[in-house]
């Protein structure tokens, strides 16, 4: 998506997706498994077959995958290019060839493209509608009426945290507009400000592994 491009390449957008590409190379049975049943338990439903699911902002794939595989007609999109590749991958691995999952690249802020999807029996999308379009009365403006009379609108917003959600956006600002050379200069402080107590802790249980270990996942 050229748009998508030029905002990275501006700095105003963080390439989100490359992050779920990483995470597939993680992705075992059990954690599908455990995506569909968090999945059922959410919706309060114990299957979806007979029903449409639109899972706005896919990330990896992974809920479109326990809807599909919960019975569902799914058409997943997302506005991140390597997002909507993982999201293939999914599909490739678990249903090739299916025409039951549909999947696109799009935005929840393209209301043109919102309307020629149609109506859907569930709705749903996992913290995208603010934390990823910028502009989230307008993203839920659009998404309200693709949910058929009777369906499922279920969205996932972060909270606000005042002052503490304020600083780690101008954080995440700064490490976008930085090269991608010095963004180190923004991922240590905040390493040590989101792990140091971790870390402490494992290296006074002489655990130096596991203090690695959750710095590996962090730096991931």
């Amino acid at each position: 998506m050229a748009q998508h491009t030029l905002e990275v390449q501006s700095g105003e957008r963080f390439e989100f997706g490359k992050n779920w590409t990483r995470f597939l190379g993680s992705l075992n049975e059990e954690r599908t498994v455990l995506a569909q049943k968090s999945l059922s338990e959410r919706l309060e439903l114990e299957t979806l077959h007979g029903k449409t699911f639109l899972d706005i902002g896919s990330g990896s794939g992974l809920f479109s995958l326990a809807a599909r595989k919960l019975g569902a007609r799914v058409h997943s999109f997302d506005y991140d290019p390597h997002s909507v590749k993982c999201t293939r991958e999914l599909k490739r691995r678990y249903f090739p060839d299916d025409p039951q999952w549909t999947i696109d690249e799009g935005s929840a802020l393209d209301n043109d493209y919102l309307r020629s999807l149609g109506t859907f029996d569930v709705v749903y999308s996992w913290g995208v509608l603010q934390h990823h379009t910028g502009d989230m009365w307008t993203a839920l403006d659009n998404v309200a009426p693709l949910v058929r009379e009777g369906g499922i609108l279920f969205i996932s917003l972060y909270n606000d945290q005042g002052t503490a959600s304020r600083r780690w956006k101008k954080t995440k600002k700064l490490y976008n507009y930085l090269p991608h050379g010095l963004r180190f200069l923004v991922v240590a402080p905040c390493f040590v400000v989101l792990w140091w107590r971790r870390l402490l802790k494992d290296a006074l249980r002489a655990s130096p592994s596991a203090a690695y270990g959750n710095a590996g996942r962090a730096a991931a």
